[in-house]
């Protein structure tokens, strides 16, 4: 082969390896740009909205609106409103302090990440039940709380409680999240009540609010925070700060129950252990029962001081037991309500103060935790007379006034007898007899005499007549 075409044939050779370098090129470029996109997650629609002109910021929002999808929606309700005033006790107006819980809760809240929170008011609006729940309904609400505070018809009940669905899944999602609630609570010094449902004479839902939404397949739960009306609460709301610090607790009691974290506050509750609670098959009924017994034994009198140790042995075995009271007088009285000391056990001993003077007939009532009680025997007593701390003050106190006056008296003796004495003998001795005295004493001598003659004139004259006649009757 010549030089010329060699060299042609070489050109040719160039031109072929040049075109495979260029196709394999493109072809790693191709495979690369898959990678690449496959690594950095460029889906059909994010391709789709570079293509048709969609601004970096309309694209942002749909990245939002995926994000806020993924959000938990929670709806706070605070109770009353308008006309409505709900609770009123001394300065107290429910609808105000309900108003403070919300706002505090819901800020409380925010302050967590993947929560979207709702007030059903926002001012002093009168809403229907109706109208709350369907705004619930409206943005969506994967829960709704009902904010309020209570008070009892004889005004002595006293602590927290939450009212929830007693149907199905309601009732299990709104019994776990009361139990975050109430255990917090509980940890505030507020008495726990209990968790309870309620039904209306149609078997649904009693509460209105809790009915409404279980129609909308909202879960609910009604906060009752303690009572206005009973001076074992009053500490708990007498103060603005105190009902924030109820609206905090309950943003707590949230981010618990949905496992929340927050950056701000420095919490992390994604691994908190809610309280497990198997949808009911069957609706889930109040106690409607007094407790099934009640029982007293007196284990001790002391005759000195009027105290009696008393054992209580009580059981409800529907909803448990919640108080007792105690009577000394066979229930004509009884005391105000006692804390059930220990909801586990269903025997403690407790001291009771007897007055005296009286035949102590003791019996106590139990309560279970819908407020109906049992009375128990009765043990009458062997009376006790003994003198009251009172008593004993005041004869201490009256044998110390009459000692000091004693001693004040003898004081004055001393410092003033001898002179009173020399004064009065001396006036006795310049003082003379005077005429007309030892005349009185002279008349007054004579009429004794000529008293005692005429008696025995007149004596003298009455047997002298008493022989005379005795003289006629011998004669006839």
């Amino acid at each position: 082969m010549s030089d010329e075409g060699e060299l042609k044939n070489n050109k040719k050779i160039n031109m072929l390896m040049y075109h495979k370098f260029i196709c394999r090129h493109i072809g790693v470029v191709w495979f690369s740009a898959v990678i690449f996109s496959g690594l950095f997650g460029m889906n059909a629609e994010y391709v789709n909205a570079q293509e048709s002109g969609i601004q970096e910021e309309e694209m942002a929002g749909i990245i939002e609106d995926e994000t806020e999808s993924e959000q938990v929606v929670v709806v706070i309700d605070p109770g009353h409103g308008g006309e409505n005033l709900g609770g009123e006790y001394e300065d107290y107006t429910e609808k105000e302090m309900t108003m403070v819980v919300a706002n505090a809760m819901k800020e409380e809240l925010e302050k967590y990440e993947g929560i979207k929170v709702y007030l059903t008011r926002n001012g002093d609006q009168e809403l229907s039940l109706k109208e709350r729940c369907e705004y619930a309904e409206s943005v969506n609400a994967d829960f709704l709380f009902c904010l309020h505070f209570n008070m009892s018809k004889y005004h002595t009940l006293f602590g927290a409680e939450c009212w929830v669905s007693a149907f199905g899944e309601n009732y299990s999602k709104g019994y776990s999240f009361a139990s975050a609630e109430m255990d917090m609570l509980e940890e505030l010094g507020l008495y726990s009540r209990g968790i309870k449902t309620r039904l209306n004479d149609k078997g649904t839902d009693y509460y209105g609010i809790i009915r409404q939404s279980t129609e909308r397949n909202i879960p609910c739960v009604l906060i009752e925070h303690c009572h206005l009306d009973q001076e074992n609460d009053q500490p708990f709301y007498d103060h603005n700060e105190k009902l924030i610090e109820f609206g905090r607790l309950d943003a707590t009691a949230v981010a618990k129950y949905f496992q929340l974290s927050s950056e701000e506050l420095d919490v992390d509750y994604s691994g908190y252990p809610n309280v497990y609670v198997d949808v009911p098959v069957s609706v889930v009924s109040p106690d409607q029962t007094e407790p099934d017994v009640c029982m007293i034994e007196v284990l001790e009198q002391d005759m000195t001081n009027g105290e009696v140790r008393v054992q209580v042995s009580a059981a409800d075995y529907d909803s448990g037991m919640l108080y007792y009271t105690y009577s000394y007088d066979n229930g004509l009285n009884f005391s105000p309500l006692q804390r059930w000391p220990d909801k586990s056990v269903d025997t403690f001993e407790f001291t009771m103060q007897v007055p005296p003077h009286i035949v102590p007939q003791i019996v106590v009532n139990g309560y279970n935790g819908y407020d109906l009680y049992t009375t128990s025997n009765m043990i009458s007593l062997p009376s006790m007379d003994y003198k009251t701390a009172e008593e004993i003050a005041a004869e201490l106190a009256q044998q110390e006034a009459l000692k000091s006056a004693s001693e004040a008296v003898a004081s004055e003796k001393e410092h003033t007898g001898v002179v009173i004495t020399r004064d009065l003998s001396q006036e006795q001795e310049k003082k003379p007899i005077s005429f007309g005295y030892f005349l009185a004493v002279c008349i007054v001598c004579a009429l004794l005499v000529l008293g005692m003659t005429i008696s025995m004139i007149l004596i003298l004259s009455g047997r002298k007549r008493k022989r005379q006649r005795k003289r006629r009757k011998r004669r006839y």
